[in-house]
């Protein structure tokens, strides 16, 4: 699929918590909806559409990926996919992920 980033030497708990308090501070958009179900991050937006991304961290070695595992876009919202990915990236890159 489309994103993909790396957490180098970690695990999925501290990356998780490191994204969550990456989330926290940037504060998410009041139009996206944020959750976690074990490993995988949900983004969903209800507004004009339902669109959904789902991200998983998996353990690779000492390193953590952290996979886009479903795209659903909403016809009104392919419009506004770069900037959610931009969004998304930025707060990653301010986690310590390496897009890969």
């Amino acid at each position: 699929m489309g994103m993909c980033w790396t957490f180098r030497n970690t695990n999925t708990g501290d990356a998780k918590a490191t994204l969550q308090r990456e989330l926290q501070a940037a504060g998410v958009p009041s139009f996206a909806d944020i959750s976690w179900e074990q490993d995988t991050m949900s983004v969903r937006i209800e507004k004009g559409g339902k669109s959904e991304f789902k991200l998983t961290l998996q353990s690779n070695g000492s390193d953590v990926k952290f996979v886009e595992t479903k795209r659903d876009i909403a016809f009104l919202h392919k419009p506004f996919v770069g900037k959610v990915e931009s969004f998304v990236d930025s707060i990653l890159s301010k986690a310590g992920a390496a897009k890969a």
